[in-house]
């Protein structure tokens, strides 16, 4: 088996851009906000994963620890139990594998299983991740804006001014890990839609990618969040794949280099038409 590099992958998007890489969402929880926890059955989540590799999606996004609005924090070997099992047999499939964490040493127990992205929704602000990024050269990671201090998640609200604040906090955090020796290449930036922003931030935050990601790749995650369901008006989140796709398709005209979902066969389908569209063809 040979998977795929996520470096490679980043590379050739940057020299001809046809869309956001598609990263489906594989929740190893029992209780996920958007209707889709496996819980701990290996079995299921290898079946789920399959069925995402053979729909298209270029890279599974895989979390033991839900971060909805009031979770509750689970501790190291909780999350361990939930993750190893279900690693060992997603490890086997052709498919990039980014690790949802906010603990360093459940990534340093997931990198024998291939492990090439850190997607960690408390910043990095841990600097078990900084050690590991400099051990470990292949490693690429997400750098989330979540309110602070870190770890609150949801504990603040940003409204229509978020786009600045944002924007400064990357700055910050991205100069401070390059202090730290990284280089700031190896991160892509996630505003972190949903994260202590109401939906007027949220809104901002998509209207502005330039003004806050300053060249930097970026990685939205909209994927069936509350504030497009008060957009919608559709309470149930499993319902907000339409609202969800176009978020994507407007990510794909500020080319957005990575698009997180719960439904990688609507993902699939909106960059395939999308990208006939604006080049005229389809092969």
């Amino acid at each position: 088996m040979r998977r795929p590099d996520l470096k490679a992958l980043l590379e050739n998007q940057k020299k001809q851009y046809r869309g956001p890489l598609i990263m489906g969402v594989i929740n190893v929880t029992p209780d996920s906000f958007s209707g889709d926890a496996l819980g701990n059955n290996p079995r299921a989540v290898f079946e789920k994963a399959r069925r995402f590799l053979d729909e298209g999606a270029d890279l599974l996004d895989i979390g033991a620890e839900s971060t909805r609005p009031g979770f509750r924090p689970i501790h190291h070997p909780e999350e361990r139990e939930r993750l190893l099992p279900v690693l060992d047999k997603i490890a086997l499939l052709p498919i990039v594998l980014s690790l949802d964490t906010r603990k360093p040493e459940i990534l340093e127990e997931s990198l024998p299983y291939g492990i090439q992205l850190i997607n960690d929704v408390g910043g990095l602000s841990d600097p078990g991740f900084s050690r590991l990024m400099k051990e470990h050269s292949e490693l690429l990671a997400v750098l989330m804006h979540s309110p602070e201090p870190a770890g609150t998640l949801h504990g603040k609200t940003l409204g229509k001014g978020s786009p600045k604040p944002v924007g400064e906090y990357f700055a910050r955090r991205l100069d401070a890990l390059r202090a730290d020796g990284l280089d700031p290449g190896r991160f892509l930036l996630d505003p972190g839609l949903g994260f202590g922003k109401d939906t007027t931030g949220n809104v901002a935050l998509l209207h502005s990618i330039p003004t806050w990601s300053q060249g930097h790749p970026v990685l939205l995650g909209p994927s069936r969040k509350r504030f497009l369901g008060d957009i919608a008006k559709e309470p149930v989140p499993d319902k907000r794949d339409p609202a969800t796709l176009v978020i994507q398709i407007w990510g794909h005209t500020q080319n957005v280099a990575m698009f997180r979902t719960h439904n990688v066969s609507f993902a699939l389908q909106g960059r395939r038409v999308f990208e006939a569209l604006r080049s005229g063809e389809w092969a």
